[in-house]
């Protein structure tokens, strides 16, 4: 009888654009052909783009680790100058795909700010079947090399096809730590400056106050509307945040931290400078009707996953069925249905 680990050597010879993969990636709910690009799921083959082959392969291999973005970008666009926005939308383009086929579970994990991980259900799902096939560790593929040796599970032939990948493996890390180290320093540095920043009141006040009809986070907000032991974070985007001021008071009330702000532009600001857990967005603002729900559609197609839920004076069945269709948990109109909806966000007990 053939054992798992006989299995995942001979499925570890297979390669997808230089990377050991099976040819059949195999989930609870769908399967992957690397070969054919199929996503097969309920029976029926479904042809899929290969850059988000490629990408699921990248993702599958990092697992559990996370993949920053200059990584995918180098290993899916080689020798081609692209941006993170090309990224970002091939993440949302991956998901809509899985979607639209009728797969429910979470397909990639966005680490803001990083970059991409396989969602931890399906790596789960991987590691019981015992289909990934590089470790997170180069050094952990010798010794596990060493010891199917020592206990004769596999041929020389297979042996040697897998310690040479390994080698391979730790060459190019030794070849490519000088510009990993760089990036390293590069990125620290940036957290540096931008901690520094943060610090400052003249950013604080930018970020949250209004003034002269320029949108901007109140300096108090920042300071006073969190606090140290709150359970969670909610932002608020409203041209008019007098027209909720209770509904605010009422969630500092539930030891929820409140940021307010009035556009969609300084929204997404904050969103990639703070963790939020919930969005709380008006529908129309100045001159645009439609506000609330181009800021959500915006945010899942740079791959942002946050609850959003809109909450206005009108909330018609096709206005639901379209923020619902974008990606949104809800539409309210008064603050009781608002609070039944948002607070299922956040542990109250």
């Amino acid at each position: 009888m053939e054992s798992g680990l006989d299995t995942w050597i001979k499925g570890a010879s297979l390669s997808f654009k230089g990377m050991p993969l099976f040819m059949y990636i195999n989930f609870d709910e769908f399967s992957i052909n690397t070969e054919q690009l199929e996503l097969i799921i309920k029976q029926q083959a479904i042809q899929i783009d290969e850059r988000i082959c490629l990408l699921l392969c990248l993702l599958i291999e990092n697992y559990p680790g996370h993949c920053n973005k200059q990584v995918c970008l180098e290993h899916i666009w080689p020798d081609t100058v692209v941006s993170d926005m090309s990224l970002s939308k091939l993440v949302s383009a991956a998901r809509k795909t899985f979607k639209r086929a009728g797969c429910k579970v979470a397909i990639i994990q966005t680490v803001h700010g990083r970059g991409y991980r396989l969602s931890q259900e399906l790596g789960r799902q991987l590691a019981n079947s015992q289909q990934i096939p590089i470790t997170a560790n180069p050094t952990q593929d010798i010794h596990a090399v060493d010891k199917l040796i020592e206990d004769g599970q596999a041929d020389s032939s297979s042996l040697t096809s897998k310690f040479a990948r390994t080698r391979h493996k730790l060459d190019k890390l030794a070849h490519d730590w000088p510009r990993v180290s760089i990036i390293f320093f590069s990125i620290t540095v940036s957290f540096l400056v931008l901690y520094a920043l943060l610090s400052t009141h003249s950013f604080d006040r930018y970020l949250t106050a209004s003034h002269e009809g320029h949108s901007v986070i109140d300096e108090q907000a920042i300071i006073y509307s969190e606090a140290a032991d709150a359970i969670g974070r909610v932002l608020w985007i409203d041209d008019h945040p007098e027209n909720n001021s209770r509904e605010r008071e009422y969630l500092r009330g539930e030891n929820i931290g409140v940021y307010s702000t009035t556009s969609s532009r300084e929204a997404l600001l904050l969103i990639s400078l703070y963790q939020y857990d919930v969005i709380i967005s008006d529908m129309g603002r100045e001159e645009d009707a439609i506000a609330g729900l181009k800021l959500l559609e915006q945010m899942r197609d740079l791959g942002i996953e946050i609850p959003f839920y809109i909450y206005t004076l009108n909330a018609t069945d096709e206005l639901i069925a379209k923020v619902t269709s974008s990606g949104g948990q809800g539409v309210a109109v008064d603050s009781g249905n608002l609070f039944r909806q948002v607070m299922t966000h956040f542990d109250t007990q």
